[in-house]
């Protein structure tokens, strides 16, 4: 799922964070900011950057128990015995399969767990109808919001880029000036993104200031 992840207008629009228009850009238009408004420039996209982190993490686990609960919901005559058994392990290992914030610099990470969450989802509407409602309440619920989870996945993954890119552009402008702002910003490495980078392209240049 992570190579087709291009931002959209749409997901920039929503995902623009909220400091100083000149905050990482280079050139003689570009504002010079003092060590304190680095600072709290760099406090802002990273809460922004958390912020928007648990809300997709939040929103990929109630998926993960809804499609549970519809396991449970769904009759014998619907879901046999054996393939029920065999879905719930599959639900219950997803959570082990999950990266993080670090471990998702790894797209063959990302990509596995899109895999394993996308054969469960499609294992479990498999045995639901296609279009109409399958007659039990909860479950025509339970349909429809874990539908809506999955298609959020990729504005909420674009979003969290942008505003990641706009910190990754101000770590590396001032990176020089990092160390005088003490830690943790000392430490401070650019955030790996979603978005597939084509890595036989130049990568565009960062100016550095002191």
């Amino acid at each position: 799922m992570k190579k087709y992840l291009h931002l959209c207008a749409f997901g920039l629009l929503l995902g623009a964070a909220s400091c100083s228009k000149d905050a990482g850009k280079s050139g003689p238009l570009a504002r010079p900011i003092s060590d304190e408004d680095l600072r709290t420039q760099l406090i802002t996209l990273s809460d922004t950057l958390t912020g928007k982190w648990e809300v997709m993490y939040t929103s990929d686990s109630t998926k993960i128990a809804e499609m549970e609960e519809m396991l449970a919901a769904l009759p014998p005559a619907v879901l046999p015995a054996q393939q029920r058994a065999d879905l719930q392990k599959a639900i219950n290992r997803l959570p082990t399969l999950r990266y993080d914030r670090k471990t998702m610099r790894s797209s063959d990470m990302i990509d596995a767990y899109d895999l394993a969450h996308d054969s469960v989802y499609k294992a479990i509407f498999a045995f639901l109808p296609e279009t109409g409602s399958t007659g039990i309440p909860r479950v025509d619920s339970l349909k429809n919001q874990i539908q809506a989870h999955h298609n959020e996945v990729v504005m909420y993954r674009s979003r969290y880029d942008v505003t990641a890119k706009e910190m990754n552009t101000l770590i590396r402008r001032y990176r020089k000036r990092l160390p005088r702002l003490g830690k943790p910003y000392d430490t401070l490495q650019p955030a790996p993104l979603f978005q597939w980078v084509d890595n036989s392209k130049p990568k565009e240049e960062v100016a550095e200031e002191e």
